[in-house]
């Protein structure tokens, strides 16, 4: 059976609670942005055909804790390392991007991008890149190229970039961004409402930094009463769950603390899985803002929407795949949805599908990845399975109203109490008795008692340890009945247990 290696935090198959999500990792199990979740998940069900095994990396290849033994694995258990990526060059994650070109560069197995893309501020002149983002991009591309017959990026705009750098068209392919092929080619976006009324539902995605969002999102929250903000970022998350405040709340309008009428509201939705996100968004009339999977998660859903680009990645993204954009800078802050609704064309995204989706079904055919799309590789089970799965759902704050309130803040204090041995071993909030007095020794009937109790402990770990000292010769005499491709994999599990032993 062949095996892929992909990047993503986990399989869209896994049911995580909202806790896990959040848990799973420092910057959550989809890697600091939940709009990573729609794109891997999309790559992870096109890929998925009968007969292949598809295993999350959980990001582990760019972080710091990967070294060589990591590597030899990944060479020795895998058939090839399949890369879904968004904005991934840019300056911010030079250090990650560094790093997975040394595993990349180490690899003796296909490597697949698909759909990276730039992120540089809007008409950025490609003579002043800085030479560190040049040599990092550059290596990184290279990497990938000697292991496989192109690279997919997201925008016609990386594609310059990369040309300038040296990488001509023969490696080079605008495929936009596999978020958007999950299930094949999308249907065109028609309008649900003839126009927005007070009432209407709306959807509206934010990104802090974005200078004047504040007002974009308390003018339209405060006109449309039925309208929510749905964040993308980890540290959201943990404001949702936990009402964890920033250190710092710069612009006291940004729906970032727990003090924020929309939070107060219960005016927040938050999700760590593709499927609910998809599923929320169908039941709104209109989704915009400055998140470029936000919309995303819209058009997904055949909502009408409309992305307020700030830099290079929003407005090519948007460009490729004809979902209605407008730049920002040039716009009210405040800029009313009305207007936004009104004024958009979305008859261009549905010109647009039969090409877009065309060249993304070439990218994986020239890269030898079979797919979900081609005659006989279709895989009913797994939609079955991602139909049947029990996910948690939209992430509510604290303030939540009603039984989903009460739902959430019920499995949140699950999560928090664990029994009294986690309670009283708590780094925080922890009781510290004023006087500790000893307990006195026991005597008669009670000490023979303990003695018992104690004998017979020890007769128990006697066993276990006699079970745990066979267990590596055992191993090692089952291990010829193990198929030799997977061998390699049993012999370090022998290797773990003798070493516990030790």
């Amino acid at each position: 059976m062949p095996r892929l290696l992909i990047r993503s935090g986990k399989s869209p198959l896994t049911v995580l609670s909202h806790e896990q999500s959040l848990a799973a990792s420092q910057l959550g199990v989809f890697g600091s942005n939940s709009g990573n979740i729609l794109f891997y998940s999309a790559v992870d069900r096109v890929l998925s055909v009968p007969g292949t095994e598809l295993v999350p990396n959980s990001y582990v290849t760019e972080r710091p804790a990967v070294n060589r033994d990591y590597v030899a694995r990944i060479n020795e258990e895998f058939d090839g390392f399949v890369l879904p990526m968004a904005n991934s060059y840019r300056d911010t994650f030079l250090a990650h991007l560094e790093r997975q070109a040394w595993v990349i560069e180490n690899l003796k197995i296909p490597v697949t991008v698909i759909g990276i893309g730039a992120q540089l501020p809007y008409g950025t002149d490609f003579d002043t890149l800085p030479d560190e983002y040049v040599r990092v991009v550059t290596r990184f591309t290279r990497a990938v190229l000697d292991r496989s017959a192109s690279i997919g990026v997201r925008g016609e705009y990386t594609a310059k970039m990369l040309r300038h750098m040296g990488f001509g068209d023969e490696h080079v392919r605008v495929i936009g961004c596999p978020s958007m092929f999950g299930n094949g080619q999308l249907g065109p976006l028609v309008k649900k409402v003839d126009r927005l009324e007070a009432s209407s539902r709306l959807a509206i995605n934010y990104t802090p930094k974005v200078k004047g969002v504040s007002k974009l999102v308390m003018a339209n929250t405060g006109k449309y009463a039925n309208s929510v903000v749905v964040p993308q970022q980890h540290s959201r998350l943990a404001l949702m769950l936990w009402g964890e405040n920033p250190a710092r709340v710069p612009d006291k309008n940004m729906p970032i603390h727990t003090d924020h009428p929309l939070y107060r509201e219960d005016r927040m939705r938050f999700f760590v899985d593709q499927r609910t996100w998809v599923e929320f968004m169908a039941e709104q009339d209109f989704c915009f803002g400055t998140r470029i999977h936000g919309n995303v998660a819209g058009v997904l859903a055949g909502t009408p929407s409309v992305v307020l680009a700030h830099d290079s990645r929003t407005a090519e993204m948007s460009e490729y795949h004809g979902i209605p954009w407008r730049l920002y800078s040039d716009l009210p802050p405040d800029v009313d949805a009305a207007t936004l609704y009104e004024e958009a064309d979305f008859d261009e995204f549905g010109k647009r599908q039969p090409e877009t989706f065309a060249r993304f079904v070439s990218f994986l055919e020239e890269n030898d990845l079979p797919h979900v799309f081609q005659p006989g590789n279709e895989n009913p089970e797994y939609d079955r399975a991602l139909a049947k799965a029990k996910f948690p759902g939209p992430v509510h704050t604290l303030m939540a109203d009603g039984e989903v309130g009460r739902e959430q803040v019920m499995s949140r204090l699950r999560w928090l109490r664990q029994g009294h041995a986690g309670d009283s071993m708590r780094p925080e909030y922890a009781f510290e008795r004023p006087f500790l007095d000893e307990k006195p020794s026991p005597t008669g009937a009670g000490l023979v008692k303990q003695i018992a109790v104690l004998e017979k402990e020890v007769t128990r770990l006697r066993k276990e340890m006699h079970k745990l000292q066979t267990a590596p010769a055992a191993a090692r005499t089952t291990l010829t009945k193990v198929p030799r491709r997977l061998q390699p994999v049993a012999r370090r599990v022998v290797r773990a247990v003798q070493e516990r032993l030790r």
